[in-house]
């Protein structure tokens, strides 16, 4: 009996030192400048190895990605949308600020794989496939709220990283919890003009 080659120990061997390689290249470089040529050279395979692989480097990416992402999709399938909304913010700051600085590279690499879709539009997709229609608001105006709260989000988000994350996580995530459900208002700006 033989075993398919996903199940080979020397297949498994192999992936595993190609995504160690291509970790270690994008921790070096832009993703735009790695090729395959290089990337083969560098972990000691031939160009026939990583094709059994993946078919390009931008789909090395997308599953470097996906799985990087799971927690998330994990989280959001275990969610309640709004009922778990401080629950989804709190997952979202502490699964982004434990990231190490080649995972952030990997999440913001933008591969040309047609049928993939960038780490933030895979999260939106999985709200809006569990969370096709509050029962109030028609699919349209239930997709404005998930792309509403989801771009809030990742803004604020990278907001609090681009200052270096001086407000420390405990106060930031009631913060921007506030600000999502709340708007200005829940900073207490709102109305602060009216006499």
């Amino acid at each position: 009996m033989s075993s398919t080659p996903k199940q080979d120990l020397r297949f498994i061997k192999n992936e595993n030192l190609i995504q160690k390689t291509f970790r270690e290249m994008i921790a070096e470089t832009e993703y735009s400048r790695i090729t395959i040529k290089e990337l083969t050279e560098r972990a000691q395979i031939n160009r026939k190895t990583f094709y059994l692989h993946y078919p390009s480097l931008d789909h090395l990416l997308t599953e470097l990605q996906f799985k990087l992402m799971e927690p998330t999709l994990r989280m959001i399938s275990e969610t309640v949308f709004p009922d778990d909304v401080e629950k989804i913010i709190q997952h979202s700051f502490q699964f982004m600020a434990a990231l190490d600085p080649v995972d952030k590279k990997i999440l913001s690499a933008k591969g040309n794989v047609t049928d993939s879709n960038s780490p933030s539009d895979l999260i939106r997709e999985h709200f809006f496939a569990k969370y096709d229609c509050f029962p109030q608001y028609n699919r349209f105006e239930s997709n404005l709220i998930i792309t509403y709260f989801s771009v809030c989000l990742g803004v604020i988000y990278r907001q609090w990283e681009v200052d270096g994350q001086r407000i420390p996580i405990e106060e930031m995530i009631p913060l921007a919890t506030r600000l999502i459900l709340h708007g200005l208002d829940g900073a207490g700006l709102a109305g602060r003009n009216e006499d």
